[in-house]
This record gives C-alpha cells, structure tokens and sequence, in this order.
C-alpha cells in the first residue's frame, strides 16, 4: 500500500468513525475499543515476540527479527488511539455510573475507579512505548538483559491489557485465565504480523520457522481458551457460566463457531499440511486471516454483554479497522529504520555466538 492510498484509508476510516459519535456514541466507542484490542495487539504483541528474539537464538531471527522490529516502533500509534477511549470511558464501563461499585470488596472498588483506570492506563502505554524506544535504540550487546527485563514487565502489563479494557466491560465476571487470554491475542497478532511483513518481498518456499512459531502460538490460544470454558462450566457458578450462556445466544454463537471454526481447526488443520507449510501464499493468507480472527475474537469477548448494542457497531467496526490500518501503514512508513539495522547478518552473527 502506498502512502496516499494508506491516507485516504485511514482518513475515510477516521470520517465513519466520526459519524458514528455523532448518531451512536457508545456503538461507536465499543467498535473502537474491539479493534483496538484486535489491532493495537501488533506492536504490543511485536514487542513481545521481539524480546523473546533477543533470547532465543536460531533460524526464526532471519524471518522475524526486522518485521518484528517495524512492528515494534508503533506502539506510540496505539497510545495515541488510546485516547478516545479514556475519552470515553465513561460510556462504556459500566462501573463508571454513581454507586455502581458500592457493593463491591474494597480493592475492586478502588481498582474500578474512571481516575485510577485513566492513570494506569496512561502507565501502561508509557512503559511499553519505553520499553519498546529502550529495545530498539540499545546496542546489540544490551537488547538480551533489557529483553529479559522486559518481558517480566509485559507479561504483567499486557495481561492487565486485556482485563482492564475487556474483561471490565462485564465486571461481575471473573477469570484468572483471562489475562492470559490477551497474552495469546497478542503473540497471535504479532506472529501474524511478521510473517506477512517478512514474506512481503521475497519470492521461494516460507522458512519452517514461519509455521513453528505460529503452531505454538495457536496452541497456546486453544489450551487458553479450552482452561476457562472447563474451569467456569465445572465450577458451575451461576454468574460465570452466565458469561458463556450470554455468548451463545443468536448470532453470538455463530461467531464462535466461526472464531474456533477457523482460528483453532482450519489453520491449524493447514498447518499440518508441509506444502501450506512451505508456501509463501499459504502462510501469508493464513497470517491475514489470524489478524482478522484478532477482531473477531475481541468482539465476541467484549460486545455480547454490552446491553443495548445495535447493528451499527458492525460497519462502525470497519470504520475503526481502516482508520487503524491506515495510519498505522503511513506510521510504520515514517518509522522506518534503515535498511543495515538490525539486519538478517547481525541475527546470525549473534546467534552463533551464543
């Protein structure tokens, strides 16, 4: 995509998202905030996967060291489209309302508070756009112990992500799985991301890295998701398994059913295949369709318990997806570090040194 197509996407994107708060506020808030859970997870999640890359020396580095590094250097783009939601954010918590805490432990009414939401929140996208700019801009000696660091503060912090923003949209419902949940959400995106990136301009068979790492990741997601459905259905508590009864109901349960159907049969169901394996076309589709999972999935996790939903969160979902896609693209273009930095040469010289 060039930068004026990436412009005028994000810009007719950014417009619809505009309407949508003049005629339907919250639907439009909603729609934001499940695109930026699905989309805002590539750089938190290239972070993430970047990190472990420091670490873990081998051939995975040639195929998703500089995608992972581009990726990376958006985490300013998902601050900035933070900001509507905090904005906001008293549209589309519930526990936002006068009184609505009152009946609540100590720790979660002080946790549940719009003041210490926003600075917490404002934490959050500081330390990880930190962490990022520190990775990035460390000599190669330096990126193993600021990864190691690193990735104890995002596993904290990008479990917190998915509880805060998701999980407290319905905050009568408990799950010590869900933060780990937004963990997978992210590698899953971060994965996708850099292989689509990495595969972008190159020509021959996909390297097994490609597939190995993105196997792992999906069953990370399935056993995630698999642990919570067995926990809240055996434990047989009226108000969690009422969170599971909300999300079968009408179309909600068609969506799973697509969510599972593709992200957890289909794809991994390809990749057994060694030719899906091998094929650059094959992994770059099945990478598209994990980013689009990325939202779907949000989706079914955030809106089913959200009373009053209409049917403009839908297109306002669209909206939302191109105005992210399209100025994350013409970020990604402004970011771009030179060509030499952490290049293919670099990896393999550090990997063999380990």
């Amino acid at each position: 995509m060039t930068r004026d197509r990436a412009l005028i996407a994000g810009v007719v994107g950014l417009v619809g998202c505009a309407i949508g708060l003049v005629f339907a506020p919250r639907d439009a808030l909603l729609a934001w905030l499940v695109c930026w859970l699905g989309l805002g997870a590539i750089p938190i999640g290239s972070l993430a996967m970047l990190m472990m890359v420091s670490l873990i020396p081998g051939t995975w580095r040639h195929l998703y060291g500089r995608p992972l590094v581009v990726g990376t250097s958006l985490m300013p783009v998902v601050a900035v489209a933070m900001i509507p939601l905090l904005l906001g954010v008293a549209i589309i918590y519930p526990w936002t309302a006068p009184g609505a805490t009152a009946g609540y432990a100590a720790f979660k009414a002080a946790w549940l508070s719009t003041a210490f939401f926003v600075v917490r929140t404002i934490a959050y996208l500081l330390i990880l756009c930190g962490l990022g700019w520190t990775l990035l801009s460390a000599e190669p000696r330096m990126r193993g112990p600021i990864a190691g660091a690193g990735l104890i503060l995002y596993g904290i912090i990008g479990s917190l992500v998915g509880i805060d923003f998701g999980e407290t949209t319905q905050p009568d419902f408990h799950s010590s799985i869900y933060g780990l949940l937004a963990l997978t959400n992210q590698w899953l995106a971060g994965i996708s991301f850099a292989i689509i990136l990495g595969f972008w301009k190159t020509n021959g068979k996909a390297p097994l890295a490609a597939a190995g790492v993105l196997v792992t990741a999906l069953l990370m997601w399935g056993y995630m998701h698999a642990m919570q459905y067995i926990v809240i259905w055996a434990g047989d508590i009226p108000a969690e398994a009422r969170w599971y009864l909300e999300r079968g109901r009408d179309g909600w349960g068609a969506l799973a059913w697509i969510l599972y159907g593709l992200q957890g049969v289909v794809t991994f169901a390809a990749l057994l295949s060694p030719k899906v394996r091998g094929s650059r076309n094959a992994m770059m589709a099945l990478a598209g369709m994990t980013l689009v999972m990325r939202v779907v999935e949000n989706a079914w996790l955030v809106l089913p318990g959200m009373a009053g939903i209409g049917w403009p969160v839908v297109p306002l979902m669209a909206a939302a997806a191109l105005a992210m896609l399209g100025f994350g693209w013409l970020a990604a273009i402004a970011f771009r570090r030179p060509e030499g930095d952490w290049s293919e040469a670099e990896w393999v010289g550090k990997a063999r040194s380990i």
